[in-house]
């Protein structure tokens, strides 16, 4: 999921007020940018509703920030031009927005050092990314250790990887939400890939 703050005054557009209380230009002298009147007499738009994705409307209230999918970058610049855009990209999660909900997915992956027990290495997709992992790659780095596996915090899915083997789940096969590794052998290395599906919040 990314990171936005909403920007509804911004200078380029002309469309809507500064806030004189807190912006040096909204003063009522004139600038590059035309008079903005009196601080008196100037409406105060600081908020507005706009359709997300799933035809739910979110507010957005002037400089908050929101998480949420890639939709919102639709409006925000480079997207649209500065003249239009009312959003700010904070943190990019790397997703593509399409309107076909399978088509919403990104990559994710790390690598590391495992040790003999479950709990130090543990990747919570739902957590961490936003959403379950639809493919997913384990790969054991070492070529002599053995690298056991466990998905979705169930003691009984669970898989075994021998030296230099790879594990696929394919999308289809089951929606991964955690998964957590440990080897026979403290120090042995790993690898995993994974494509999760971002899904909009609104």
């Amino acid at each position: 999921m990314s990171v936005f703050k909403v920007q509804l005054q911004n200078i380029e557009q002309g469309l809507l007020d500064l806030d004189p209380s807190t912006h040096p230009l909204a003063e009522g002298t004139a600038s590059i940018y035309g008079d903005l009147g009196d601080p008196e007499d100037v409406s105060l738009q600081r908020q507005m509703f706009v359709a997300g994705p799933n035809r739910t409307y979110r507010l957005l209230k002037d400089g908050e920030t929101f998480t949420d999918c890639n939709y919102w970058k639709r409006f925000a610049y480079p997207q649209v031009g500065r003249e239009f855009a009312f959003i700010n990209v904070v943190t990019d999660d790397g997703s593509v927005y399409s309107d076909i909900p399978e088509e919403n997915t990104f990559a994710a992956g790390a690598d590391g050092t495992l040790s003999t027990d479950y709990t130090d290495t543990v990747v919570n997709f739902v957590t961490t990314y936003g959403g379950s992992a639809r493919f997913l790659q384990v790969q054991n780095l070492d070529s002599t250790a053995v690298v056991n596996g466990e998905l979705n915090g169930d003691t009984n899915v669970t898989f075994q990887l021998g030296g230099g083997e790879t594990q696929i789940f394919n999308q289809g096969d089951l929606a991964i939400t955690m998964l957590r590794l440990k080897t026979d052998t403290a120090g042995s290395t790993y690898s995993w890939i994974a494509s999760v599906r971002s899904v909009c919040n609104s």
